[in-house]
């Protein structure tokens, strides 16, 4: 099978450049975007708590 037959079975069966298509926000759900901002918030302040480098070091479990 060449790479090319592989291509078109894929795009046949729907993989391809229609799996990478995101779908766009609905910007009148306040709620959802809220939570979407509370998390973005809550992995900044992780990240700014923990940085990289910052683990398990010397191997000590």
């Amino acid at each position: 099978m060449s790479i090319d037959e592989y291509l078109d079975e894929e795009f046949k069966r729907g993989g391809g450049d229609a799996s990478f298509q995101r779908p766009e926000p609905d910007e009148d759900n306040i709620e959802k975007a809220d939570a979407e901002t509370y998390k973005a918030r809550e992995w900044d302040e992780f990240t700014e708590a923990n940085p990289k480098g910052s683990g398990n070091t010397l191997n000590r479990g």
